[in-house]
């Protein structure tokens, strides 16, 4: 069905990968010509009725920003979730309905998961996203072109800022790999459901003031496309 396949968890964890040339795929968004510093924090796979508030009350205590891609189902589940994302001023992306493998289906029921999901979000905040994420960063060319042809932006992460949070390896060593790592225009890549997520909860937790005390301000994914635009 697909000319080439990607999987990219499993592409980053290949020291070869060096990333995608191709402009259409955001993995991370270069800076230059700014002092200021900025990074990315994204959550997969929510809204959660017990992970997500405990981390929109860490990114509201320190007044960050971040990207929450929603699963259309559980956005219909929690709209008031949905509505607090939203309205503490976040961004919200599309990662489709029911989290399939994309790769799975062909091209139109791709367009239907990701309107699907589209409306569900609608349903609670009346908002239409413009960035989407495919699960679990499987895709291919052509259903790049599908994204873009109903008018997203082709969300990936920084390959260095895959922090493994679905592993469980511990707050501790998620909050030193995204320091060790950051640079400006870093999109890191964790997780607000789908598991366990109290790791992840006490990284983020952990790891905003310490961003911020190397520099770093903490904003949405669109905002970092617009620093970059402006760089």
């Amino acid at each position: 069905m697909y000319t080439l396949i990607y999987d990219y968890i499993e592409l980053c964890e290949t020291k070869e990968f060096t990333g995608f040339q191709d402009e259409k795929i955001i993995q991370d968004i270069p800076l230059s010509n700014t002092e200021d510093k900025y990074i990315c924090l994204t959550y997969d796979d929510g809204p959660h009725p017990e992970y997500t508030p405990q981390i929109l009350d860490t990114l509201k205590e320190n007044e960050a920003q971040a990207t929450f891609f929603l699963f259309g189902k559980f956005a219909e589940q929690y709209p008031s979730i949905v509505q607090r994302i939203l309205s503490e001023n976040h961004e919200i992306g599309n990662h489709t309905y029911s989290h399939p493998t994309l790769t799975t289906l062909d091209l139109t029921e791709i367009e239907q998961e990701i309107l699907a999901g589209e409306e569900a979000i609608r349903k609670s905040v009346n908002y239409r996203c413009n960035l989407f994420r495919p699960p679990y960063g499987i895709f291919a060319n052509e259903i790049v072109e599908k994204v873009m042809a109903i008018n997203y932006k082709f969300v990936l992460w920084s390959r260095e800022m895959q922090v493994d949070d679905w592993k469980l390896p511990g707050s501790e060593k998620m909050v030193e790999e995204i320091l060790n790592k950051a640079k400006s225009g870093s999109i890191v890549l964790m997780h607000d459901a789908g598991g366990n997520r109290d790791q992840t909860v006490e990284a983020t937790r952990k790891v905003i003031p310490l961003l911020k005390g190397m520099g770093y301000k903490l904003i949405t994914i669109s905002d970092l496309i617009k620093a970059h635009e402006h760089s």
